[in-house]
């Protein structure tokens, strides 16, 4: 059986505006069953996020700082069970006012 420790996407337009990332069925399993809380550490901080019935992570509590783009990449890591990281090499914090 081969395990798969890392998923990776690049954000489309709608993701990316409307603060979710939507999980296509190939990729499902790499992530808890529906409405299971799971930790995701982000810039020093850990969020608590669900996958809902549509299969979507809604992720707006990281948009708290950073600004998701169409076009970014995020990767995310799995390190223990309900535990992952994320990495988003190409999103920026928003400018400062």
């Amino acid at each position: 059986m081969i395990t798969v420790n890392e998923y990776s996407k690049k954000l489309n337009r709608p993701e990316a505006r409307h603060r979710y990332w939507h999980i296509i069925k190939s990729d499902r399993e790499f992530f808890p069953e529906a409405h299971e809380t799971f930790k995701l550490k982000f810039d020093g901080k850990t969020y608590e996020l669900t996958v809902n019935h549509r299969d979507d992570i809604m992720t707006g509590k990281l948009y708290e700082k950073y600004r998701f783009l169409e076009g970014d990449e995020i990767i995310v890591k799995k390190k223990d069970k309900g535990q992952f990281v994320l990495e988003a090499p190409d999103t920026k914090p928003y400018p400062k006012v």
